[in-house]
């Protein structure tokens, strides 16, 4: 697999000279009195292809087309235009801007009276369709590239040494409690040194707060994330950073049909984002909690089988729309995961260890146990 820097690698003059191109093209348009048109690639499942050993690839087959005869696609081109307008404004200050500030960019009266934008949601669909008209003219341009960015979502502790865009070096196991909040660009980190056997990373805070408190990152050697749920395209790219590393990567979810999902996001990215390359981590693997965990034949958590809690009417319907999500109802691993607990009607919550009621030291015991016995089975080998 090509690493990230390899499929990306557009420098901001790069990104300048394709948004000059598209204003350009629909200036000498209008001039020539003709109506604009412009393309994009499309986001929908017929417009990607899912492969295990890179995830879901975009099919840049035939691009769709908004029109500018029609009153409601004229109204998208002239958003489309305004936007890149302000991103090019921004990239030539080096000045970022957030999701909201394009949002309130939106509320200026003037611009409020032409393209009447209700929510946010229709700001952050404008900004997708502008990452898939660039990439009809390019390569993949994450918005990031246009200088719109989100705010840093999770967190990464364990002995890796870099550079941040403050331009300050830094370990990640010496930045505070969590360790590093992740980079809203981290395809832009310098990584100097990286001193870990592997990579866990975790969908709760809690459980990852409680694995550096006792002590666990330096005890097996390993790095610890903190997804804080669903990760964002921040965690996920800093996921495949080190996967380009030869860092094994390792995730530990929530044993429920929506965890699959976060676990199917990180390894094969997602239909909608398909056009961004570098989010997607195939290598990954499921560390847990799997059905195998209560169920199968000494399972390291069958003890606390009565912590599992009944699924409810919509984890039911999640567990039934997965199997039409190709990234999980055609993965042999996944779709049985998917299956039992549809069959079982339960799920468990990555909480279960405290069900043992251990003292702390038996306590990390337990997790240093489970972690080890599970990395193993997947031949990795643990400090």
């Amino acid at each position: 697999m090509m690493t990230i820097e390899e499929q990306s690698g557009m420098q901001s003059e790069d990104v300048l000279g394709l948004i000059d191109t598209v204003l350009d093209t629909h200036a000498e348009t209008i001039q020539d009195g003709e109506f604009p048109e412009i393309g994009y690639y499309g986001s929908s499942k017929k417009n990607v292809h899912y492969s295990q050993d890179k995830g879901y690839i975009p099919v840049d087959a035939s691009p769709s087309f908004v029109d500018g005869r029609k009153m409601e696609s004229a109204k998208t081109i002239a958003g489309v235009i305004y936007g890149l307008t302000r991103f090019k404004e921004h990239l030539e200050q080096r000045m970022s801007m957030s999701l909201r500030d394009f949002y309130y960019m939106h509320k200026v009266r003037h611009v409020q009276d032409v393209l009447k934008i209700t929510d946010q949601n229709e700001t952050n669909r404008l900004i997708n369709l502008c990452e898939r008209i660039l990439r009809l003219r390019g390569s993949s341009i994450p918005r990031e590239e246009f200088g719109v960015v989100s705010s840093p979502k999770g967190t990464f502790y364990g002995d890796v040494e870099l550079t941040d865009l403050s331009g300050k070096r830094l370990n990640c196991s010496s930045v505070g409690e969590y360790g590093w909040f992740i980079s809203s660009r981290p395809l832009e980190v310098n990584i100097h040194d990286i001193n870990i056997d592997a990579a866990v990373f975790v969908e709760k805070e809690a459980m990852s707060r409680n694995l550096i408190e006792l002590g666990l990152p330096e005890h097996l050697n390993i790095g610890v994330g903190s997804l804080f749920g669903q990760p964002g395209r921040n965690m996920r790219a800093w996921i495949r950073r080190l996967a380009d590393q030869e860092i094994p990567v390792f995730v530990l979810v929530d044993m429920s049909p929506w965890s699959l999902r976060i676990f199917s996001t990180i390894r094969s990215n997602s239909i909608e984002l398909a056009n961004i390359r570098g989010l997607a981590t195939p290598e990954a693997i499921l560390l847990g909690l799997t059905t195998s965990d209560f169920w199968g034949r000494n399972g390291l958590l069958a003890g606390v089988e009565h912590s599992l809690e009944s699924m409810t009417k919509s984890d039911i319907r999640c567990a039934q729309q997965n199997r039409g999500i190709p990234a999980i109802g055609e993965d042999k691993v996944l779709s049985r995961e998917n299956e039992t607990m549809l069959k079982k009607k339960r799920k468990g919550e990555l909480e279960a260890f405290k069900a043992f009621g251990l003292p702390l030291t038996e306590l990390k015991a337990k997790y240093t146990d489970y972690l080890r016995s599970k990395a193993r089975s997947h031949d990795v080998k643990l400090t």
